[in-house]
């Protein structure tokens, strides 16, 4: 995987627009990293970059690091959910996997998978192809038996992997990148966004391949990481569209309901939440494919290396919601109501739901078919969370289900006006 020099990464993260930026007691203290490293979405790794992660994963589960991942979340999952934790927590967390993967290599770097693409069919991405994270579970106890941890054996009881589609063979509609960019643009502060993104894209991946990533040991299935990778650069997202009020923008309450501040310990260590809410400081070494800089300006969006089967954000794709109603553009997409907006909370990426892996050596670049006409008005309403699963995560039924009616009512209001998403095939 590329990293950054010292220097650039002084140049994109050193500071996100330190003259106004509201710096915690503390803070100020934490060093800047020496290199940064990029995480990429899955679809765009090369074969080497695809094998090296795997190899490094194999390798954990060997010495039986996947095992106390799914067993550490399951001890802390309680406090961690429903809170204002849930962000903080799991960036801290993911930022231990991946040190313990570049511990066997260290130019490794998790991916993502912005799944959100995938949302009409899930099931049919390639990312859950048999070479990649595998498919649905058979046989009696709903082994995964193809991909990454298709031979695996897992604590407790040396079980297999499990997965138990929510719709048979099929998974149910998840959340799109137009809810996504929706949220984006109505969060105005950290709660919101915690709130808004757990209990809509979080819960829907998870509930959607169910089986062991419908418990608290998810980690030890392989898509929690990237998963959650993905949650963790719409946060990063997020914070660069307002630097200077967002970096440490941290309100809510813990699962005491007690307010929280960022000198509050990330549950489980001695970590202070302030430590890990700037990118390329502290252990943060790290940015994302889709962020050139956390300074929030139109120049953000990183500039990739040509690759076959994957294309940067086209401004056709970006642009296509913004031709929406004023009245549904006011509702749902305060920043388009207004202008351009900011691109990073524009989540209309350039990747197809029949995106093959960049891994499979394409011979050709791949040219995604145009949507199918015959789905213009018919976007598919998201898949609900259960009652028992919404407090398994300690939040509120009637406030998630309030959620999603916006959700739903955002889809209605897209079918009303006729609107073809690029993504419904």
């Amino acid at each position: 995987m590329k990293f950054f020099n010292i220097a650039l990464g002084l140049t994109l993260l050193g500071t996100y627009v330190a003259d106004c930026m509201a710096v915690p007691p503390g803070a100020e203290s934490v060093p800047v990293c020496k290199k940064i490293g990029v995480r990429k979405e899955i679809r765009s790794l090369t074969a080497t970059e695809w094998q090296a992660y795997s190899n490094a994963v194999a390798a954990a589960y060997n010495d039986k690091w996947i095992d106390w991942f799914g067993y550490y979340h399951s001890r802390v999952a309680d406090v961690v959910h429903g809170s204002s934790q849930f962000l903080v927590f799991h960036r801290d967390f993911i930022n231990s996997y991946e040190d313990i993967l570049q511990g066997y290599n260290p130019d490794v770097m998790v991916p993502y998978w912005n799944m959100m693409v995938d949302f009409q069919n899930p099931a049919n991405s390639s990312v859950l192809g048999s070479k990649y994270l595998g498919g649905n579970g058979v046989g009696a106890n709903n082994c995964v038996t193809s991909g990454l941890a298709g031979a695996w054996s897992l604590f407790p009881k040396n079980r297999c992997l499990s997965r138990v589609y929510n719709n048979g063979t099929n998974i149910n509609s998840w959340y799109s990148p137009e809810y996504v960019t929706s949220v984006m643009q109505r969060s105005n502060t950290y709660a919101d966004f915690r709130f808004n993104i757990e209990n809509s894209v979080h819960g829907a991946v998870h509930l959607g391949l169910n089986g062991d990533m419908g418990t608290m040991h998810s980690p030890t299935d392989p898509v929690f990481f990237l998963h959650h990778v993905n949650i963790d650069r719409l946060y990063a997202q997020w914070q660069a569209v307002k630097p200077a009020t967002r970096t440490y923008m941290y309100d809510g309450v813990d699962s005491k309901s007690v307010p929280v501040t960022t000198n509050d310990s990330i549950i489980g260590t001695s970590t202070p939440v302030y430590t890990v809410m700037r990118l390329g400081y502290g252990k943060m070494c790290y940015t994302y494919d889709t962020i050139k800089a956390a300074k929030g300006d139109a120049s953000a969006l990183v500039k990739r290396q040509p690759r076959k089967c994957i294309k940067r954000p086209s401004p056709a794709t970006q642009q296509i919601i913004m031709k929406l109603p004023p009245k549904v553009l006011a509702q749902f997409y305060p920043s388009f109501a207004k202008g351009p907006g900011h691109p990073l909370e524009n989540e209309m990426a350039t990747i197809s739901p029949h995106q093959p892996m960049a891994a499979d050596a394409c011979a050709v670049d791949f040219k995604a078919p145009p949507p199918n006409e015959n789905m213009r008005g018919k976007m598919p309403l998201p898949s609900g969370l259960p009652d028992d699963w919404i407090k398994m995560q300690g939040s509120s039924v009637a406030q998630v289900r309030a959620l999603e009616k916006a959700a739903y009512d955002m889809v209605d209001a897209l079918n009303k006006a006729n609107y073809l998403s690029p993504y419904m095939v």
